[in-house]
């Protein structure tokens, strides 16, 4: 029995002495210090935020316990790896699971030092963060041409969102001393007012700015030029009649059209059922200051005005060529058929045209790059597949959905089974904000990003080489 007493006696020395650091002694007997950089984090699901903290100990720190049970956070950091540690600045990052329900999460951080003392402190973790500026959704062009007239008058014309509050929108210009500043309760403002300008050739700056509750601002600045008709050297076809949809797309809305001669343009259109209506804009994001179509009070002339002229009207299916001369207003619309031939889609494309015993595919073409669903990446045999329309053989559509914050990129290829790159493929006029394709040639594509989650329509026309991207609704 009393072998058995000592064994016991010696067990529990041995345990003790485990437990027991025989280097450690106590400096001051004190527990850990602990000072969070901020008693509240703002984020929101789905994203990812920092805790920080200073953390001391004078008898040397052991460990920091990170714990939320909504999180599924538990998270020891073992801090004895590296000998004794008498400070440590906590940074740890950590995402809030996106499916995450609730507005605010009490996080839990217990530091213990070496002697077993602890010290705790509590970080709310609030979902009202507010990371994202306010954004124009329609706002003027970089440059825009107000023209010269008895009573010469700028509408300045804009709407701008946040995705949680806006505060305050400041519109000034400068060189006529016009300062307006409005206060917004809600998202969103939709601003027009009339600016009577000087009946003089001149220029402006338009300034724009957009502030959130946050304090996050976005700022906008356009170049006013006063001035006789000028010979634009760029036009362009709108087949809606609402700028919010000039706005929204990724590319392709308005259309680019050609200037033949000295204030004169050719409009080729496809219109894809009876009664498209149209104007033309000589600048991007709006109807404002001038939009070209048929003058209400001489129906033989177009007007520049876009408070009272017309859409030009298409009666039917079919191609379109619309000519015109912004100086006289004369204009011309009339149909044609295309000379060209349209893709033979689903006939055989030989894999290597130096050998034809090597075999073929069905010719097909679609949209090669990266960030579209159901493509691979930049890979010519895993193509999103572009669908041949039934009744017009140059139109190719396509259809995806995309989620806000996906960046795509993509030219428009034939396919192949070996991941080759044969003709026929186009590519684009720029890699910026690129206008029009180019057959079998051009640059390759910037990166585009999403702005808005939803399903999204691509069109391609190989006879027009013109494409469109945009919101499906």
């Amino acid at each position: 029995m009393r072998k058995y007493f000592n064994m016991l006696l010696l067990s529990l020395f041995l345990l003790s002495s485990c437990e027991k650091d025989d280097d450690f002694i106590d400096v001051d007997g004190l527990p850990p210090g602990l000072l969070t950089e901020t008693e509240k984090i703002a984020t929101e699901p789905g994203r990812e935020f920092i805790i920080k903290a200073k953390i001391t100990d004078n008898d040397g720190l052991r460990s920091v316990n990170l714990k939320n049970s909504d999180f599924h956070l538990n998270k020891t950091i073992d801090l004895t790896l590296d000998g004794i540690v008498h400070e440590y600045d906590l940074n740890y990052k950590f995402k809030v699971p996106a499916d995450i329900k609730g507005d605010q999460f009490p996080l839990e951080i217990t530091v213990t030092d070496l002697g077993g003392r602890t010290s705790t402190s509590t970080v709310i973790v609030s979902m009202d963060g507010d990371f994202d500026a306010p954004v124009f959704t329609v706002s003027p062009d970089q440059e825009i041409t107000v023209l010269l007239k008895p009573s010469t008058r700028l509408n300045v014309k804009f709407n701008v969102e946040d995705n949680k509050a806006l505060d305050v929108v400041k519109v000034s210009i400068p060189e006529l001393n016009y300062e307006k500043e409005v206060r917004v309760e809600g998202k969103s403002l939709s601003f027009i007012e009339g600016i009577n300008l000087p009946a003089a050739v001149a220029a402006y700056t338009l300034q724009l700015k957009a502030t959130d509750k946050a304090g996050l601002s976005t700022e906008k600045q356009s170049i006013i030029r006063v001035s006789e008709m000028p010979d634009f050297p760029k036009m362009y076809l709108s087949d809606v009649d609402d700028a919010a949809l000039l706005n929204s797309d990724v590319f392709g809305r308005p259309m680019l059209i050609e200037r033949t001669a000295p204030f004169t343009y050719r409009a080729r259109y496809y219109a894809e059922k009876a009664g498209v209506e149209l104007r033309f804009l000589p600048q991007k994001t709006d109807f404002a200051p001038i939009a070209f179509g048929i003058d209400p009070e001489n129906s033989k002339v177009l007007t520049d005005d876009p408070e009272i002229s017309k859409p030009i009207v298409l009666g039917s299916k079919g191609y379109y060529e619309i000519t015109f001369n912004v100086k006289s207003g004369e204009y011309h619309v009339g149909t044609y058929t295309p000379a060209d031939k349209p893709l033979a889609i689903g006939t055989p494309m030989l894999l290597d045209p130096t050998r034809p015993g090597e075999g073929s595919i069905p010719l097909q073409i679609g949209l090669v790059g990266a960030g579209l669903p159901d493509a691979g990446n930049w890979n010519p045999a895993e193509p999103l597949i572009l669908t041949q329309d039934s009744e017009n053989k140059f139109l190719f559509t396509a259809e995806m959905n995309l989620t806000a914050g996906t960046v795509v990129e993509f030219i428009i290829s034939a396919q192949h089974s070996w991941g080759w790159w044969p003709e026929p493929f186009w590519r684009w006029d720029r890699s910026n904000d690129p206008e029009s394709n180019v057959s079998n040639g051009g640059e390759n594509p910037g990166k585009w990003t999403i702005k808005t989650s939803g399903r999204y329509v691509f069109k391609f026309d190989t006879h027009l080489k013109r494409s469109q991207f945009f919101p499906k609704n």
